[in-house]
Formats: structure tokens, C-alpha cells, sequence
């Protein structure tokens, strides 16, 4: 009888296995927002309804929902073709909105040492100095 640690050691034998990296601040922003916008956007119908109109399958339809993955670009396509939106309603990334903006910023700027966020901070105050310099009629 085969032990446990050898049948394993076999399965893999010659398979090369790469662990999945762990996400990053910004990236478990973005499945979040994503699956916020998706919930909103797809009200009053089915996971299953959505999978039909996009032809994308139910279960990786429930891990964006989820936040377990990120839709590929081609998917965020999919889905704002099948809802009759932008992409950038879905998925912040491909929008310009100040909205999509803040939420990268943020993600972005979780991810800095204290150190390298206060050189963020004093950066914003010296270029909103500069813009009140330049335009001093603007708030």
C-alpha cells in the first residue's frame, strides 16, 4: 500500500507548480469594486441570466461577484456589451472618472510605507499651492 506523501509526491512528478502570488492592496480594490459595480449593475437578474447573455460560465461569473478573480478586459467587454454599459461602469480601470481615479489612488497609496505616503501627501500640498498660485480665482 502506497502512503499518502508518495501518491501526492506522484501526482506531481514532473509537474512544475507555481503558487499564486498574493494580491496586492490595489488588486483586491479593484475585485472589490468590481463586484460592487456588478451587483448594481445586474439587479433584478440572474448570475445564470448574465452567464446566458454573455456566454461567459456561471462559476467564473460567481468569482468575480465573489472577489475571488478579476475579469480579463475581454470579459469586462462581455459583460458591459450584454448590460448595454461602459466598461468603465464595471470595472475602474478602463474609466477616467475622478471616481475611478480615487479608488486606484487609494489602492495605490495603501500599499506605500508611512514614509513614501507623507512624500505623497507633501507633493499634493505643493501642487495645490502651486495651482492656487497660478489660477487664484479657482476654490
Amino acid at each position: 500500500m502506497i502512503r499518502y506523501n508518495d501518491d501526492i509526491r506522484y501526482l506531481y512528478e514532473g509537474v512544475s507548480v507555481v503558487p499564486r502570488h498574493e494580491l496586492s492592496p490595489f488588486e483586491r480594490n479593484i475585485r472589490r469594486i468590481i463586484a460592487q459595480d456588478l451587483k448594481i449593475a445586474c439587479q433584478g437578474m440572474t448570475q445564470n441570466d448574465l452567464a446566458v447573455r454573455t456566454g461567459i460560465p456561471n462559476s467564473t461569473l460567481s468569482g468575480y461577484f465573489a472577489e475571488r478573480s478579476t475579469p480579463s478586459p475581454g470579459n469586462v467587454q462581455r459583460i458591459a456589451n450584454a448590460l448595454g454599459i461602459h466598461k468603465s461602469d464595471i470595472d475602474p480601470r478602463f474609466g477616467h472618472s475622478g471616481l475611478a481615479n480615487d479608488a486606484c489612488l487609494q489602492a495605490a497609496f495603501g500599499q506605500l510605507d508611512e514614509h513614501h505616503q507623507l512624500a505623497v501627501i507633501h507633493f499634493a500640498e505643493r501642487q495645490l499651492q502651486q495651482q492656487r498660485t497660478d489660477n487664484p480665482h479657482q476654490p
